[in-house]
């Protein structure tokens, strides 16, 4: 009989370990939670808390790991020759520079924001959902100094600008009607309210020193009769130009509510 094997480890190097454990990735624990309370006739109901679902199988600037990619990588950042110059047109969702370089590789400056001077005192600012090398698209124009994202004066033609190296946030939280199940194929909230009563607004943001999470809240007051079946939250506030939805969920028991009637969502996001 011939004498047994001795197994023996294979040594590996440091470059090869590395190369093999990058080709998969590990599970994120970026996650999100959230809280709907309503206050119907004089009646509170407090929701329990519950797990939004994160968007995550769209391709190019539309979906949560896309929007993270972007706000922690710094990329694309404003380090290019015509990230500060001047417009040569203008317009209520776009700004041009005829003799720009803007980068367009990959999804180009989507999600990064845009500042254009009005006055010395005066600045607005625009998130750039879509670019070519020559057009910035944004959803809309804010006023610099609103402390509610509130929609600021369209730039001079000849307006100077600055493109800054992050991307808007996702602070904009919204609602609908629409009771399809959410998927993480999802990009827009189909049916999203959009009334002067239910339009996307910021949330009220809290975070504690250290701690792993942080928070959104926002109450909204109905002025109709409406059934909330959707939540989510966006990287801008004009549900026309876009903006990436990054978590989106179905109520499980959709409020119903009328006029006068309150509801206030709480979004917890663990990073």
């Amino acid at each position: 009989m011939s004498p047994p094997r001795r197994s023996s480890a294979r040594k590996r190097s440091l470059s090869s370990f590395v190369r093999q454990e990058s080709k998969s990735a590990p599970k994120s624990d970026f996650f999100s939670v959230w809280r709907t309370d309503a206050l119907s006739r004089g009646r509170e109901g407090r929701g329990k808390w519950r797990h939004n679902l994160t968007t995550t199988t769209a391709s190019g600037y539309t979906c949560a790991n896309d929007w993270l990619a972007k706000l922690m990588g710094f990329g694309p950042s404003g380090t290019f020759a015509t990230a500060v110059g001047a417009a040569t047109a203008s317009g209520a969702t776009s700004l041009t520079n005829s003799g720009a370089a803007f980068t367009t590789a990959g999804q180009g400056l989507a999600g990064q924001v845009v500042v254009c001077w009005i006055s010395t005192t005066v600045m607005v600012y625009g998130i750039i959902v879509a670019n070519t090398a020559t057009v910035l698209t944004v959803d809309q124009w804010y006023n610099g100094a609103s402390t509610t994202a509130a929609a600021g004066t369209t730039p001079a033609a000849t307006a100077p600008y600055i493109i800054l190296p992050f991307q808007g946030s996702a602070q904009w939280m919204a609602v609908t009607q629409n009771a399809t199940a959410p998927t993480t194929a999802d990009t827009v909230l189909t049916a999203e309210l959009t009334t002067a009563d239910w339009a996307r607004a910021v949330g009220t943001y809290a975070h504690t020193a250290a701690a792993s999470t942080y928070t959104l809240v926002h109450l909204w007051t109905s002025t109709t009769t409406v059934t909330i079946n959707k939540e989510a939250q966006f990287g801008a506030c004009n549900p026309t130009g876009g903006g990436v939805m990054p978590f989106e969920s179905a109520e499980p028991t959709p409020p119903s509510l009328v006029s006068g009637d309150t509801l206030q969502n709480t979004i917890t996001v663990t990073i």
